[in-house]
């Protein structure tokens, strides 16, 4: 029996993907015979998703030890071991035989059996956007730089992402894993008619609306789908409702400011954060998904629209079209003319709808929970091997 430790710094509100791919993560290895699995956590409201799992849960300290961390972080720019653990020390009596963690080099430090997680480099590509700003930059660069490079193993979500690890910091390729992601846990739970209906009639949506879940970034490009929809209305009459959701953090307002200044009051809803059945609800009560997003390999809301039989309209841009593979319509996210003529075909083609919603159910069986926990399965093996 291996024990396997994963290290999860996000919050159950605001982190978007990596919060969900950190859930799926704890299903794949929680339901393998030969592991067992301990999550160490930051945010106590985690607490409630470890025993959704046959997991160990364990919430971290949250102490101040400004010395500690300085000399970590001097030892990490090194690629030394630190003599200061802080608030990690107490790893050590988990007897851990490797661990995962996608913003941390706790396992160099402490000496176990290391499996980074890099979601992106996208602050590479679009250094231009708010949420990359000079100093979020570096961070990540000197982060990413040394998890992979300390890690046993490194895995990514696409062929392209290793590419990129490799073009950018030169890392040898045997030691990159691309796995791709799978729709989360809570996509299996299905939703019932009437919760669709129950939802709809909680926040007064139209009967038929696009549904974008997406945080408030630049990267998201919800600018460009607002002008989308309204050359939409104001050059073909076509007024297309939008519902989005999402976490609003410091730059919502900016995203937002764009809906007045285009006359899209009546057509554009935000909601904010929902729960994990407003959101299934919202996706079964959707026309269609649209993912305009430039700045990702690839993105969970895909999968978990096609999982529940959502149409699919989104960007062209990286491992976009192979993680579709034919089950959606796509677009240059660049090009607003181009987005808005794929939304209106998607919205006017009741055929086509449903064409690539069984083409959806379909692509999605290649892209299982069980064959994600069968390839991080072969990562965790694998890096408690090497050591």
């Amino acid at each position: 029996m291996r024990r396997v430790g994963i290290l999860n710094p996000t919050s159950v509100v605001g982190c978007g993907g990596g919060f969900q791919y950190l859930l799926s993560l704890i299903a794949a290895l929680s339901g393998r015979d030969d592991l067992d699995v301990v999550v160490f956590y930051d945010d106590p409201a985690f607490a409630q998703f470890c025993r959704e799992f046959p997991v160990e849960g364990v919430q971290l300290p949250l102490t101040a030890e400004p010395v500690g961390r300085v000399v970590r972080a001097l030892c990490t720019l090194c690629e030394r071991r630190s003599p200061f653990l802080g608030r990690f020390s107490g790893l050590r009596r988990h007897q851990l035989d490797c661990l995962v963690s996608a913003s941390s080099l706790a396992g160099f430090h402490l000496g176990i059996p290391l499996v980074a997680i890099v979601y992106d480099v996208m602050y590479k590509y679009f250094p231009g956007c708010a949420e990359y700003s000079f100093r979020e930059r570096i961070a990540r660069d000197v982060l990413t730089r040394k998890l992979a490079r300390v890690a046993q193993v490194t895995v990514v979500d696409s062929e392209k992402s290793k590419q990129d690890l490799v073009r950018f910091y030169g890392l040898d390729p045997a030691r990159i894993r691309p796995i791709p992601l799978c729709p989360p846990p809570h996509v299996g739970r299905g939703i019932s008619e009437q919760t669709v209906r129950d939802v709809a009639a909680k926040y007064g949506l139209p009967d038929r609306f696009l549904f974008y879940p997406a945080q408030l970034w630049d990267h998201k490009n919800h600018r460009r789908l607002f002008e989308a929809l309204a050359r939409l209305k104001d050059r073909d009459g076509i007024e297309i409702p939008a519902v989005l959701v999402g976490s609003r953090g410091e730059r919502g307002e900016g995203a937002l400011k764009d809906v007045e200044t285009l006359g899209l009051a009546r057509q554009i809803r935000y909601l904010g954060y929902v729960s994990e059945d407003e959101l299934l609800a919202l996706y079964g009560g959707a026309t269609a998904l649209v993912f305009p997003s430039f700045g990702d390999y690839t993105n969970i809301p895909v999968l978990e629209a096609m999982a529940l039989g959502t149409p699919v309209v989104c960007s062209n841009l990286f491992a976009m079209p192979e993680q579709i593979d034919g089950a959606g319509l796509l677009f240059n996210p660049f090009d607003v003319d181009e987005m808005a003529s794929q939304i209106h075909r998607i919205w006017r083609d009741a055929d086509l709808r449903a064409d690539l919603a069984r083409k959806g159910r379909k692509r999605v069986t290649a892209l299982s929970m069980d064959a994600f926990a069968a390839r991080w399965h072969d990562v965790v093996q694998e890096a408690a091997h090497a050591c």
